[in-house]
């Protein structure tokens, strides 16, 4: 970024939101799990966004300034919004994952890298409507718990796409059939259950193990699912 596009943070006043001022743009859509893999679009070109970060600077914390690239993915299928925030304005390249800078990982996992050496045309990268595969990880509240509708890329898990995804199959790997007993072990849980936020929780309170959660979402996912259950 030149200088000419930036200035001091003194005096700048911001606004401050109160909590869940927000509207949550994944509301009264089927939830996501940490389970399944997804296949995610790329909504609309990514915003660069200032943002304050704790740094360790000579064995002490200090505070510094930071930009980063604010990405929009949607799920195929269900159409959550899926968030990733990636620092820009400084890009490390290294064979250890801990010091690369993770938007230099997530394009070598999709096998688009990044040129090393060279200051990258973001353009030629951020595609609006681009694909590929990947995993998403829940959102954490004040206390550390995880938020349903609030996802966030695991670029660790981040592939590109498969020949059927190319071809319009549009399913994912976790769209084959679910196995009888664990479909019909969470419908016994979730009954009586509203809608497919309602079940997701039901079945999370109850522990239950990621094969019946996968079971009944690959179910909800093709409209085997009739609400209220």
């Amino acid at each position: 970024m030149s200088d000419e596009t930036q200035r001091s943070l003194s005096g700048y006043k911001s606004k401050v939101h109160e909590q869940g001022e927000f509207e949550n743009p994944n509301e009264g859509k089927p939830p996501l799990t940490e389970f399944d893999e997804y296949i995610l679009r790329l909504k609309a070109f990514p915003k660069v966004k200032s943002m304050p970060v704790i740094k360790k600077i000579n064995g002490a914390d200090k505070t510094i300034n930071v930009d980063k690239a604010i990405c929009v993915f949607e799920e195929e299928t269900t159409k959550n919004e899926v968030l990733s925030m990636m620092r820009v304005d400084s890009l490390n390249f290294s064979e250890d994952d801990a010091f690369e800078s993770a938007i230099i990982r997530f394009f070598r996992k999709i096998q688009h890298p990044l040129r090393e050496g060279i200051e990258p045309n973001w353009d030629d990268y951020f595609v609006t409507g681009m694909r590929f595969r990947g995993r998403v990880v829940m959102g954490k509240d004040q206390n550390k718990k995880s938020v349903i509708g609030k996802y966030y890329l695991d670029i660790p898990t981040c592939r590109p796409l498969l020949p059927s995804d190319k071809t319009g199959n549009g399913q994912t790997s976790t769209d084959t059939p679910s196995s009888g007993a664990l479909l019909a072990n969470a419908m016994i849980i979730v009954h009586g259950c509203a809608n497919g936020c309602d079940a997701f929780q039901r079945l999370t309170d109850a522990k239950v193990k990621p094969e019946v959660v996968q079971a009944f979402l690959a179910a909800d996912k093709v409209g085997q699912i009739k609400y209220p259950i």
